[in-house]
This record gives C-alpha cells, structure tokens and sequence, in this order.
C-alpha cells in the first residue's frame, strides 16, 4: 500500500506547518548555543518532537517521541492506514558550503 500521506501533497502541509513552528519559536536558543551546530539541532529536535503529532493532524493514528537517547529514531507516528513512520529530526546549516549526505533507511535496506 502506498503512503497517502507522501503520495499526495499533504505532506507539504506538514511541512509548511513544522516551518511555522520552528519560527514561531525564536527564543529557543541563548547568544551562546546559537554558534552551535549540535545545540540548535538538538533544540529544534525537541521543538518538532512535542509537537508533531499535533502537526500531523488528521493523519495521525499513533505518536511517540520516546526513543532511547541513542536511537536513531526521534519520533514515529502510523497514519489512519497503519502505515508506520520512523522520523529522525535533521537539520541543515544553510550558511555553511560543507553538506553531509543523508541517507534512508529504505535506500540501505534496499
């Protein structure tokens, strides 16, 4: 079965709705922790996860946030067809010429 979700454009809705969340939220970071990579991603991390099932709306069937600090997965939610999500939360200094590449689960699974 294919993802209603990300075979329509409903996840863009998702996304347009984190984007807003992220900058509704400008004090989440002090002078300090904004030079860090690692602390702005672990906060904006924390910022979606509390939310995102809120964020999902109508898709969401199930949600958690509660992984294990080492895990891979961030959250994880199964949408009204009980498709299963594992999301791991990435960010992306846009300022910066240096890039990691990312791949899915699903590419390396392949």
């Amino acid at each position: 079965m294919n993802s209603k979700l990300f075979h329509t454009e409903e996840y863009l809705v998702i996304q347009e709705r984190v984007v807003d969340l992220i900058n509704q939220s400008p004090d989440f970071l002090s002078k300090n922790t904004a030079q860090s990579p690692r602390a702005a991603g672990d906060a904006i991390e924390n910022i979606v996860a509390a939310s995102f099932g809120t964020l999902l709306g109508p898709w969401c069937a199930e949600y958690s946030a509660s992984f294990a600090r080492r895990a891979m997965a961030d959250l994880a939610f199964k949408d009204t067809d009980g498709l299963y999500y594992i999301v791991d939360v990435k960010t992306h200094r846009a300022d910066t010429h240096f890039s990691m590449q990312l791949t899915s689960v699903e590419r390396l699974r392949g």
